[in-house]
């Protein structure tokens, strides 16, 4: 056999791990990039002394548990002080099986703010970070010592960057869809169209941001905190199809997130994302009565402990979880308030 036929059999085997070796110095290149751009993130330490958690739950160590608030700024302002957190979503992931399950907080719910009791949303607002999370953590028995946060432009930058998501509008809410759209357009920039009929549209970021912030219809911040999960939900599934449009927008979306987490754990968490998989999406109380207290709407737990007992069960598969002795003090002066 000649030396030239022997290159030609050669020549496909060769060909295929030049080709293999391509792939990885691509996939290389990729996660270097991505590794770089995450350090556009801004990353700022929380004050451990001012963190309250909770570790009552034996379970909760096999999850990582992460506070994502959506403040209410419309100023664009990212300020730790001053600005409520419209958004409020607890972020469980399953350490082994890498299943997320999201808990929404709603935005009214009456709870304890370092002994003073208001809106949950306030807390953010009085104490940053800090006591946003360490609010969650006492009323809920969590043990969350990490979290995000974003404002409305970055939702629409991202929508944007994956080529919009699909979702079924229904016509009740039309005319409040479009009185958001002309919010956003003002508060983001851009020309998105309204809406005329109800059925299944394609929603570009401005129009998604509107979607998820329609509050006064059927449902009021029920509806509304469940309308943002599925945004998130729609936005994580398309994100995981297109990530190269997500990469092509990090510049413009990572300098609008604020995060206690650093470079190095954001990113083991990017190299894991093909494998995570939202498997549950709820609603904190899953029990409440609104009324009316000193002149104020509120969410009352129907109890907090009753409800707190759920999100175990919900989040970390605990059976008739036993809450704590400080939630137990939260439950009955909430009691004292409603009268039952």
């Amino acid at each position: 056999m000649s030396v030239k036929a022997d290159k030609r059999r050669h020549s496909p085997i060769r060909w295929i791990f030049i080709l293999l070796f391509l792939i990885v110095v691509l996939i290389g290149v990729i996660l270097g990039v991505s590794y770089t751009k995450l350090g556009k993130i801004n990353s700022t330490p929380m004050n451990q002394s001012k963190l309250v958690t909770v570790h009552e739950d034996a379970n909760m160590k096999d999850y990582t548990n992460i506070a994502l608030f959506g403040i209410d700024s419309q100023t664009g302002s990212m300020s730790d002080r001053g600005n409520r957190s419209d958004s409020i979503i607890v972020v469980s992931i399953n350490n082994q099986t890498k299943e997320i399950k999201m808990l929404s907080i709603y935005r009214d719910t009456y709870v304890s703010v370092n002994g003073h009791y208001t809106k949950i949303n306030a807390a953010y607002s009085m104490g940053g970070p800090e006591l946003a999370v360490s609010t969650i953590n006492r009323n809920l028995d969590l043990n969350i010592t990490q979290y995000a946060t974003v404002n409305f432009k970055i939702l629409a930058d991202i929508v944007d960057a994956i080529g919009g998501i699909e979702v079924k509008v229904d016509s009740s809410i039309l005319k409040n869809l479009n009185s958001y759209i002309g919010d956003m357009n003002r508060l983001n920039g851009g020309y998105s169209p309204k809406i005329k009929t109800g059925g299944l549209h394609t929603l570009d970021g401005n129009q998604a941001v509107a979607y998820s912030r329609i509050r006064y219809t059927a449902g009021g911040d029920l509806a509304r905190a469940g309308r943002q999960r599925e945004v998130l939900q729609k936005i994580f599934a398309k994100g995981k199809k297109n990530p190269f449009g997500l990469m092509g927008a990090m510049d413009k979306i990572l300098p609008q997130i604020k995060t206690n987490m650093d470079q190095k754990e954001l990113f083991s968490m990017l190299l894991s994302i093909f494998r995570y998989d939202i498997k549950g999406q709820k609603g904190f109380p899953f029990d409440q009565k609104e009324y009316k207290y000193l002149g104020v709407w509120y969410g009352f737990p129907t109890t907090l402990k009753e409800n707190a007992v759920r999100v175990h069960q919900y989040l970390f598969d605990t059976e008739n979880y036993q809450v704590s002795d400080e939630l137990g003090r939260i439950n009955q002066k909430i009691i004292n308030v409603i009268g039952y």
